[in-house]
């Protein structure tokens, strides 16, 4: 049976982002990435990664690119702003075709359902979040999906924990630093079965998230 994971702000070769997340060195960050990532992704499973793959500096895009290439599984790509094939950007990446050959898609949000609910997803929070801790108040707006009182899987903030950063109490964050690992269906099936507020199935066909043949599973 295919499995499906997620995973956000992997920052491939981010030397900043390695030494905040207590790495002496981008390698020794990388590797502990590329080995959680090898413990339980499989060949045949699916990979939906939420963005930021690595600082956005060409060299260190490209390098990225190759390290994810060569990990098991079908990599899906929720775009972020250091991605330079995300669509907030003015301009076309200059390894479009390279992200295209790692990835079998890639969108700047999505949509899945999980426990008979309509989860939304995105790199980006809702708006009430900013930025995350000490990164001051929230940038791309205009980018990010309107809160409508849906769920939302996201990444962005490096929150070091999966939901305390949420004020709307319906965002679960899959950054790797709020688990340092892969994020599981088990997981967000339980984050979805501990909220007490949240709409129902039947509402979302009022607010325009959902298509006349609605979702078949959890890997659309």
């Amino acid at each position: 049976m295919t499995a499906v994971y997620h995973i956000g702000d992997l920052h491939l070769g981010h030397e900043k982002v390695a030494k905040i997340r207590g790495f002496a060195t981008t390698i020794e960050h990388d590797v502990a990435i590329m080995d959680a990532w090898n413990k339980v992704v499989k060949p045949g499973d699916i990979v939906q990664v939420y963005g930021d793959i690595s600082s956005g500096k060409l060299l260190e895009e490209d390098r990225a690119l190759e390290i994810i290439e060569s990990l098991p599984g079908e990599k899906r790509l929720l775009a972020g702003n250091h991605d330079s094939v995300s669509g907030i950007h003015r301009r076309s990446s200059p390894l479009q075709h390279k992200y295209y050959s790692v990835f079998t898609r890639i969108t700047d949000f999505g949509r899945i359902r999980m426990e008979n609910q309509e989860i939304l997803q995105s790199h980006y929070p809702y708006i009430s979040q900013g930025d995350g801790p000490d990164r001051g108040q929230g940038r791309y707006e205009q980018f990010r999906l309107g809160d409508y009182g849906g769920l939302l899987i996201h990444a962005h903030t490096h929150h070091t924990h999966p939901t305390d950063g949420s004020v709307t109490g319906r965002e679960l964050c899959v950054s790797w630093d709020a688990w340092k690992r892969m994020v599981t269906t088990a997981d967000i099936s339980k984050w979805v079965r501990s909220l007490t507020i949240y709409k129902p199935l039947a509402a979302w066909t009022t607010i325009g998230y959902m298509s006349d043949r609605g979702i078949s599973n959890e890997e659309n």
